[in-house]
């Protein structure tokens, strides 16, 4: 079990709402949009780490590289939002 951060559970939160398991996956520049412009730096760090952990998975497309959440951990991943985000 790995401890997330608040920027971590924000951005795995995002991608779980769009249903980004396996096939469905979202741009890393789509997935730091609606965030302030000095923070996008340390959330692409934060994509960064959590490809590190192997929570998500980089997949290369036309546009530039995506992300999905590894169904491997959905698991552990839906019991730490859970306990964030009341109502999953």
């Amino acid at each position: 079990m790995t401890n997330f951060t608040c920027e971590e559970i924000n951005l795995i939160h995002k991608l779980w709402i769009h249903t980004c398991f396996g096939k469905g996956h979202m741009l890393i520049d789509n997935l730091v949009k609606g965030y302030p412009s000095y923070l996008k730096g340390k959330m692409k760090d934060d994509v960064d780490n959590l490809l590190r952990k192997n929570i998500l998975v980089k997949k290369p497309t036309r546009h530039g590289y995506a992300v999905y959440i590894n169904v491997e951990h959905r698991l552990m991943i839906e019991r730490e939002l859970k306990k964030h985000f009341n109502p999953l």
